[in-house]
């Protein structure tokens, strides 16, 4: 490449299609890339299972091309650690720290698309790998590390195409975003936003001839077997998504959208992607993604999206943002600046790791006004096998017959889940549950004869069930920490009104 500076600004000016590439400095990237999957394990194996990986453990024991509540793919990811690590907590968190690492070298890879040499590369993937957003999600394994993983793919693929004018790149596009609807359904959000960026930017051409067609279809294709599954169990999904909407699309979520942004990405990072921002749509050839962007935050702000549904388009704003920085401080002449951005950066990851990571005793958690809800994630890794203690003590109550023939019923996934993993430690059976995917599973062979032990479910409910009722002990948590299960009473339930066979249709629940 022959980058060229204004003799008045000394500013770069950006990659024209069809240039040559800056050279590609690995070593900052990957050093930043590899300290992310350091820090992210060095703490994987503190306090315990989200109800999520619980839930994804019993989903990758009924591996299937879909579930309610998200395509195949992290289930087959749980199943995939499993089958390499055992049953290890760690294990179980290998891939999504992978995933975040890719990530980082693939924002220091569009900024080398977008003209940016060792420094801007190297800030770019600085800001990614310190934002809270990246932090918090490849800590745990779910659908959204391995989103934002397919998001920083399909915008540096895209990148590409837009520099070189090279068509068939739209193959690869393809290919990765098939692969990224068998994970999170989030993805297609993102190509509305594209084919938005590409239509306003006078780039509508980039989406005409056979190649895109030809990207769409083996998208379309990788994404089918997702596709059949729901037209087998009367589009499950969508019927999910429609009560998602329900539950979180509300004004308030619409109002606070973009604000939460700030605490998405982290409040010290804001001049990096909105320095980028303003880069890409002054682009020569990356306007696209900016205009992207901004059509994806007014669609989400619109519908009351969860804030981090957009987060993984900050790779490419971070991508810029490296350029963006580079190209000020060069202007300023003033090596000193460089580090002082680097320490704010370093200093802002470094704040937010008590909020996003598991560094602080269990009972910091409890405490303070925001409890349960800045930690909560955190949260909901804390007190399982307590939880499943407990169940086993009040199981360990009754008569041998009753034990013998027993149920356990929850009211949520992570509660079943857990009865699953760390039950049959205490001769528990397996838990049935009307929650999600938990409810297509069905009662299974549960007698309707037997006692039943639940959990999560109010008195109300379970009197359309059972005749008799008792609360045996309240559920307790580690040192008060929040819970959804906190506080909740254990009950005791006999004398079956109706069939598990009757009571199930009902039982059914999605959020």
């Amino acid at each position: 490449m022959t980058t060229t500076i204004s003799p008045i600004t000394t500013e770069r000016r950006p990659t024209a299609v069809g240039s040559s590439l800056p050279r590609l400095y690995l070593g900052p990237v990957l050093g930043l890339a590899a300290g992310l999957v350091a820090l992210e394990l060095a703490v994987a194996g503190r306090y315990g299972y989200h109800r999520d990986e619980l839930y994804f453990l019993a989903c990758a024991r009924h591996l299937a091309w879909g579930y309610v509540d998200q395509p195949p793919f992290t289930p087959a990811v749980a199943r995939l650690a499993t089958a390499m690590f055992g049953s290890s907590l760690v294990g179980l968190r290998v891939f999504p720290a992978l995933a975040g690492g890719a990530a980082v070298v693939f924002t220091g890879l569009m900024a080398r698309e977008l003209g940016g040499g060792r420094r801007a590369q190297a800030l770019a993937a600085l800001a990614a790998a310190t934002s809270t957003e990246v932090l918090a999600a490849m800590h745990l394994l779910s659908t959204t590390a391995f989103d934002l993983f397919f998001w920083s793919a399909i915008t540096l693929l895209l990148l590409r195409l837009l520099r070189t004018g090279e068509p068939r790149w739209w193959l690869a596009i393809g290919a990765v975003a098939g692969i990224g609807l068998l994970n999170k359904y989030n993805v297609a959000f993102l190509f509305v936003g594209l084919a938005v960026g590409l239509l306003a930017s006078g780039r509508g051409r980039t989406m005409l001839g056979p190649w895109p067609w030809a990207g769409a279809g083996l998208a379309l294709a990788i994404w089918s077997p997702n596709l059949v599954w729901n037209a087998q169990h009367d589009w499950a999904a969508f019927s999910m998504m429609h009560s998602l909407q329900q539950e979180n699309s509300t004004l308030g979520a619409s109002i606070s959208f973009i604000p939460d942004q700030l605490l998405i990405m982290g409040p010290v990072l804001i001049l990096m992607w909105v320095g980028g921002l303003r880069l890409l749509l002054r682009h020569d050839f990356a306007r696209p993604l900016g205009i992207a962007y901004l059509t994806l935050v007014v669609l989400y702000t619109l519908t009351g999206a969860k804030p981090y549904y957009l987060a993984g388009m900050y790779f490419v704003l971070f991508a810029a943002g490296g350029l963006w920085a580079d190209q000020r401080l060069a202007a300023r002449g003033r090596p000193s600046g460089r580090m002082r951005m680097v320490a704010w950066i370093v200093i802002g990851g470094a704040v937010v790791i008590p909020l996003t990571l598991p560094v602080l005793p269990v009972t910091a958690l409890a405490k303070g006004p925001w409890e349960g809800q800045i930690n909560k994630d955190l949260s909901a890794t804390v007190g399982w096998p307590m939880f499943v203690r407990q169940i086993a003590d009040v199981a360990a109550t009754l008569p041998p017959a009753q034990r013998s023939h027993l149920v356990i019923f929850t009211g949520d996934y992570g509660a079943a889940g857990a009865v699953d993993l760390y039950g049959p430690h205490y001769g528990l059976p397996h838990a049935i549950s009307g929650h999600n995917n938990y409810w297509w599973w069905g009662p299974g062979d549960s007698s309707d004869h037997s006692t039943t032990i639940a959990v999560d479910l109010s008195r109300s409910y379970l009197k359309t069930i059972f005749r008799q009722i008792t609360s045996a002990v309240s559920v307790r948590t580690p040192g008060g920490v929040w819970s959804e299960e906190r506080g909740d009473p254990i009950w005791i339930c006999s004398h079956q009104k109706v069939s598990w066979a009757e009571a199930w249709p009902n039982a059914r629940h999605y959020g």
